[in-house]
């Protein structure tokens, strides 16, 4: 389920990246606190910038939640979607152990967890960054980030596009 938490009118100087760097930073600041990371999602339009809740309670879930954001962000006329989730960190899965993926295999082959950032619209590349983590008995220890552009998103099909850079 998603649903709209609040809108602001967008600034002339909205810095898509250090906006979203810093969304990243409290996503870390969160999970150190809470010890879980609720989903959230923002949508840019040309003159405002929306803050949706993402709600799904499992795996199966998930594809319907996003399908309905992507949705929402079409009839919005919004140019760019960032999701941050938590997920599993597939940076250290070789090409050949991502055949035959299903959701949740990533889990129940024992993947670390990660916070992941995505910055994704119909004229841009996706850009995502990772931070994988590990839950230890003194609490959260992250590890070092990883970014990838234009890497396709499964749970963003039919909104992503390939025309430039975040930037």
């Amino acid at each position: 389920m998603v649903q709209l938490a609040w809108s602001v009118p967008k600034d002339d100087d909205f810095a898509l990246k250090d906006f979203a760097l810093n969304l990243l930073e409290i996503a870390k600041e969160n999970l150190t606190r809470d010890h879980q990371l609720v989903p959230v999602s923002f949508m840019v339009t040309a003159d405002q910038l929306q803050c949706y809740s993402v709600t799904f309670t499992d795996q199966q879930e998930k594809p319907a939640a996003y399908t309905e954001l992507i949705q929402a962000a079409k009839e919005a006329n919004a140019g760019i979607l960032i999701t941050c989730n938590d997920a599993y960190w597939k940076n250290n899965a070789r090409p050949e152990d991502l055949e035959g993926y299903y959701p949740g295999k990533l889990a129940a082959e024992g993947a670390r967890e990660c916070i992941m950032l995505t910055v994704s619209g119909p004229a841009v590349d996706t850009w995502c960054v990772e931070v994988p983590y590990e839950r230890t008995a003194s609490g959260i220890e992250f590890g070092e980030s990883s970014e990838s552009v234009g890497q396709e998103i499964g749970f963003l099909q039919g909104w992503a596009g390939s025309k430039r850079a975040v930037n």
